[in-house]
């Protein structure tokens, strides 16, 4: 079961389990559920997710468009190698900053 916390004005979601077509509806419900009103920042932190596919991919990229047009700003962190290669090579690395682990995203908000 995904986990999703505040840390202060941060919200973070914790996938558990790859993020692939099955699993995205239930994110991204239980992601808009908690960004509210307000400028939303937003770090997915996918250490405990093995795997992400091409929805997993899709999702990520429409969620970032959605909190930057609300003036907010998206991290990701805590990727394995696999995730890494993937977010590389498609280039949605490139349009989402992704940062080693939780503390350095939360960090990189301050």
């Amino acid at each position: 079961m995904p986990l999703i916390e505040r840390h202060g004005t941060i919200t973070v979601l914790r996938p558990s389990g790859p993020v692939r077509c099955d699993t995205v509806s239930p994110l991204n419900e239980m992601v808009s559920s908690h960004l509210g009103g307000g400028v939303p920042l937003m770090v997915i932190d996918f250490s405990a997710a093995p795997l992400i596919d091409g929805a997993g991919l899709e999702w990520l990229l429409c969620l970032s468009e959605n909190i930057s047009r609300r003036g907010g700003c998206m991290r990701i962190c805590g990727v394995n190698e696999l995730c890494s290669d993937l977010l590389r090579i498609t280039g949605v690395g490139d349009r989402i900053e992704t940062l080693p682990d939780l503390t350095s995203a939360l960090g990189s908000f301050a």
